[in-house]
C-alpha cells in the first residue's frame, strides 16, 4: 500500500491445495460492501475516516 501510495486497497489472495497463500493483486476500488453486510461492521465509515485522516 505504501509503495503504491494507496490509502485503501482490497487485496486478493488464493490458497492452493497445499495450503500455501498466494497474493494476486491489490485493487484500489476493491469490493468490501458484502463483508460489511454480512458482519455488520462499519467498513464504509472506517474507510471514509482513513481517507479524511480522522484519528481516534
Amino acid at each position: 500500500m505504501f509503495r503504491l501510495n494507496l490509502s485503501y486497497g482490497a487485496a486478493d489472495f488464493i490458497v492452493d491445495p497445499a495450503g500455501q497463500w498466494w497474493f494476486l493483486e491489490v485493487n484500489p476500488c476493491g469490493q468490501w460492501d458484502w463483508i460489511q453486510g454480512a458482519t455488520g461492521q462499519p467498513i464504509a465509515a472506517a474507510i471514509a475516516d482513513e481517507l479524511q485522516g480522522v484519528t481516534i
